[in-house]
């Protein structure tokens, strides 16, 4: 891991001098926390929050699959999620380091270097749009953006109440949720206990899927078990070259092309989403899934 050094790399003194230049505006709001976010749905959060992290971990990562709002050209890159380089993060001196449950094993060393809020990424015992509420007031308030946080809410309840009317004669429709993976076997499935999952619901479909997910609302099945609800359709998630390498395999197995949701062309790609992202996320899945299906039929069985 980094930082067991106790010279400064010189990977380390670019990326510090690099933050050293950052204009303060870009860093943080004045009177604002230097927050530093080590999870891609606190930094979606924080970045639609306005109040721009001091550092996040993994930029390219947040970028292929959040993207949006997008990290800005001068985001100081901490490294990898639960290998952070922590000679940078002590030149930067944070306020707070915003970290998940889930990375507590591997991020224990931070608590050296700067309080630490470690923050839970999944629901329990609540529904996943219920708990991205709570996380945004939660990331807000020590972020003192509550009432951009109010704002960002505000969009989200909108854009559920306008895809929910939108789909409206879509009601009761069952639907599967996917991302294929490359081998064109195989596919990571959303449950309801995912955000995406909680969506589809809210806005009057059916999660198709019915089987044992993980806590954060996903599952890895073989392509032949979208047998299981023939009416469904079939909607997954685009991730460039990986989904067109995807698809081409798809298109050579037989399995895939006996599917009733094949047959009847009910296949629908739409741009990725990250499954458990923060509000932005929820907003945008919203529209997108209304836009999605505003072109199709409306009978199901």
């Amino acid at each position: 891991m980094a930082g067991k050094r106790g010279v400064l790399s010189r990977r380390t003194l670019l990326a510090a001098g690099a933050a050293a230049f950052m204009p303060a505006a870009a860093l943080a709001r004045e009177g604002s926390p230097r927050i530093v976010s080590m999870d891609l749905s606190f930094t979606e959060m924080l970045l639609a929050l306005g109040a721009q992290p001091t550092a996040i971990a993994n930029v390219p990562l947040y970028q292929r699959l959040v993207s949006v709002p997008a990290a800005p050209a001068d985001a100081v890159d901490l490294g990898p999620l639960t290998e952070p380089n922590l000679e940078l993060l002590q030149y930067l001196k944070p306020d707070l380091i915003l970290a998940a449950s889930w990375q507590a094993s591997a991020l224990q060393p931070l608590e050296r270097i700067a309080p630490v809020t470690w923050l839970p990424t999944f629901a329990r015992g609540q529904g996943p749009l219920d708990f991205t509420r709570e996380l945004l007031a939660r990331i807000a308030g020590l972020a003192r953006r509550q009432a951009e946080a109010e704002a960002l809410q505000r969009e989200a309840d909108a854009a559920l109440a306008e895809a929910t009317k939108r789909l409206r004669s879509h009601a009761g429709r069952p639907a599967y949720l996917l991302r294929f993976a490359e081998d064109g076997r195989r596919t990571a499935i959303f449950g309801d206990a995912s955000m995406v999952g909680d969506v589809l619901v809210r806005t009057g479909l059916r999660n198709a899927f019915t089987g044992r997910a993980n806590i954060w609302g996903t599952a890895s099945i073989g392509i032949e078990r979208l047998v299981e609800a023939p009416d469904a359709l079939i909607i997954h998630f685009e991730r460039g070259a990986e989904t067109v390498r995807a698809m081409k395999r798809l298109a050579e197995s037989p399995i895939w092309n006996a599917l009733p949701a094949v047959r009847a062309g009910r296949v629908l790609g739409m741009p990725v989403i990250y499954p458990n992202g923060g509000t932005v996320s929820v907003t945008r899945f919203a529209r997108q899934l209304a836009d999605v299906l505003s072109g199709t039929a409306a009978s199901h069985g």
